[in-house]
């Protein structure tokens, strides 16, 4: 499996979280799916996690997504794929810088957060699949109602 397939991966991953079409967007996961959101914290002079989930949990994350109370308009992902290294025959690591752009609902399009990717791909298969999803971000403070992932 080449390098082009696993970036058009990585990007129609980002095009069903952004349609937040989660059933398709799982569809590119691998049975042992793992994700995880984390930020480095200059104050507490260390990382912090804050979301981190098996495939199972994603998948109950996304089913009780229609009772949160969520942020009104839509997110756009932007995703760049810097990288992709082979590990072995079966496995390869991707690094995407990703930009989360909100749009409310009278049209104000407004810069979200700012991260990275790192993502393990098992590339045994006809496809490609994500095994772990890491989101690294830049930016600390989200504010209340984001329960989609980034």
């Amino acid at each position: 499996m080449n390098s082009e397939a696993i970036a058009r991966m990585i990007y129609g991953a980002a095009i069903k979280l952004d349609a937040e079409d989660f059933k398709g967007f799982m569809r590119q996961c691998g049975d042992d799916f793992r994700y995880s959101i984390r930020s480095y914290s200059p104050e507490l002079g260390q990382e912090m996690v804050w979301l981190e989930h098996d495939r199972k949990g994603m998948q109950d994350l996304f089913a009780m997504l229609p009772k949160h109370v969520r942020m009104t308009g839509r997110f756009k992902r932007h995703v760049s794929v810097y990288s992709v290294d082979r590990d072995d025959d079966r496995h390869a690591r991707a690094h995407s810088s990703v930009l989360l752009v909100h749009t409310d609902m009278e049209g104000n399009s407004k810069l979200f957060a700012a991260g990275q990717y790192e993502d393990l791909i098992d590339t045994a298969g006809d496809t490609p699949r994500i095994l772990e999803r890491v989101v690294r971000l830049e930016t600390r403070n989200l504010g209340p109602g984001v329960h989609v992932p980034v």
